[in-house]
C-alpha cells in the first residue's frame, strides 16, 4: 500500500538538511527491535541465475548490475521502499502528477516491483510497466501493471513520446552512460510529461566531526567508489541535475534529502528513518560491496565480508553520526 490518504492532514516537510544529534540517545544491536512495524520473455537463460559467495545474481546482461537479487536482497529493497516513503512524507512521488493523472507510467529498474504496484494502485486508470534485469516481481499483480525483463542501457523499443511519467531510482550502480540513458528517457516521454529520478551519493557525510579518519566505514566507501570507477560507473548523484538539463528537460527541480544511518537525530521522524536505515544495513553493506570487492578489486570472499562486517560495526557505534545525501530530481519534457 502506498500509505497515501486524501483525508489525513499532511505532515510538515522533514528538515533533511541540518540534522541535530540527540545527545541522550543510546542504542545497540538489540535496539533494532525498536524499528516500527511493507523486454524479453522469461526463458530458462534469464532465470539461470549466477551464484557467488553464497549470494544470487542476475544472468540477463550478466555483470551489468553488481548487486544480488535473492530473497535477502528483495527484503532489503522492500524495506528501502518504506524508507523512501518516510523520507517523502508518505508520498510515492514529488512530480505534480495529480493535476493531470498519467495514462502510461514506466518504472526503470523496478526491483521487486513494489513502487510500480503502489503507483498502479494510486492511478488505477494508468497502465504501469516495470522493467528490471531480474524477473523477481510477483506474478499476481493488479490488472493495470505488468513487468518485463529488460536492460535500460540497450536501445528502448517503445514508441517515441509514449509515456506520461518515467521513474527510476538507485540505478547509480549499473548505468555507465547516463547521457544516453537520459536521451532515451527524453525520447520516449511525451511532451509535457514528467520524469522523477532518485540517486544517492555513494558516500556518507558527517557534520559534527564524528566520522573518524581511517575507520572501516571510510575504507569500505573508498573501495566501493574505487571499484565502481574501475567498472566505468560514475558517481552521478551530485551531477544528475546538470545531466537532466543537458538532456533537454525543463522545469528541473532538485531536492537533497539526507538519510541518517542510525537513530542518532533528535527529530523523532528523522530518528525513525535512522532506525530503518540501521536495520537495512544488516544486509546493505554486503549487497553493495561483496561482488564489487571480489570481482573488481580481487578480494577473497572472506576478505570482502570481513570489511563489510567491520564497516557495519562502525555504523552501529552511537558516537558516529553519518548520513547519506539522496538527490531527488523532477523535470518536464518541453512541448517544443
Amino acid at each position: 500500500m502506498s500509505g497515501q490518504s486524501g483525508t489525513q492532514e499532511a505532515l510538515p516537510p522533514l528538515d533533511c538538511t541540518n540534522i541535530e544529534v540527540d545527545s541522550g540517545m543510546d542504542y545497540h544491536e538489540s535496539d533494532e527491535d525498536q524499528v516500527p512495524s511493507g523486454c524479453v520473455s522469461i526463458t530458462s537463460s534469464v532465470v539461470d541465475y549466477q551464484y557467488e559467495h553464497g549470494r544470487r545474481y542476475h544472468s540477463y546482461s550478466q555483470g551489468n548490475y553488481p548487486m544480488p537479487n535473492d530473497e535477502t536482497e528483495q527484503d532489503r529493497l522492500d524495506m528501502h521502499h518504506q524508507i523512501f516513503l518516510k523520507m517523502l512524507d508518505g508520498r510515492l512521488f514529488l512530480a505534480p502528477l495529480d493535476r493531470t493523472p498519467p495514462k502510461r507510467i514506466l518504472d526503470i529498474g523496478t526491483g521487486t516491483g513494489i513502487w510500480a504496484l503502489d503507483i498502479a494502485e494510486h492511478f488505477p486508470h494508468a497502465h504501469v510497466i516495470g522493467t528490471d534485469l531480474s524477473p523477481i516481481q510477483p506474478t499476481m499483480v493488479l490488472e493495470n501493471c505488468r513487468f518485463e525483463v529488460d536492460d535500460a542501457e540497450l536501445s528502448w523499443t517503445w514508441p517515441p513520446n509514449h509515456f506520461d511519467f518515467i521513474h527510476s531510482r538507485l540505478l547509480g550502480q549499473s548505468i555507465k552512460n547516463w547521457e544516453r540513458y537520459l536521451q532515451q528517457v527524453f525520447h520516449h516521454l511525451r511532451p509535457g510529461g514528467y520524469i522523477e529520478l532518485i540517486e544517492h551519493l555513494m558516500d556518507v557525510r558527517s557534520d559534527d566531526g564524528s566520522y573518524p579518519p581511517g575507520c572501516a566505514l571510510r575504507l569500505y566507501m573508498h573501495n566501493l567508489n574505487l571499484a565502481l570507477a574501475q567498472m566505468g560507473v560514475p558517481n552521478v548523484a551530485a551531477r544528475l541535475k546538470e545531466l537532466v538539463i543537458n538532456a533537454g528537460f525543463v522545469e528541473v527541480k532538485e531536492e537533497v534529502r539526507n538519510m541518517p544511518w542510525g537513530p542518532w537525530p533528535r527529530d523523532p521522524r528523522m530518528k525513525e528513518i535512522g532506525y530503518w536505515a540501521l536495520l537495512n544495513s544488516d544486509t546493505s553493506f554486503e549487497a553493495y560491496g561483496l561482488a564489487l570487492f571480489t570481482r573488481v578489486l580481487g578480494m577473497t570472499g572472506e576478505e570482502a565480508r570481513e570489511l563489510c562486517t567491520r564497516a557495519q560495526r562502525d555504523l552501529k557505534n552511537k558516537h558516529i553520526h553519518v548520513y547519506n545525501p539522496n538527490y531527488f530530481i523532477v523535470a518536464k519534457k518541453p512541448f517544443a
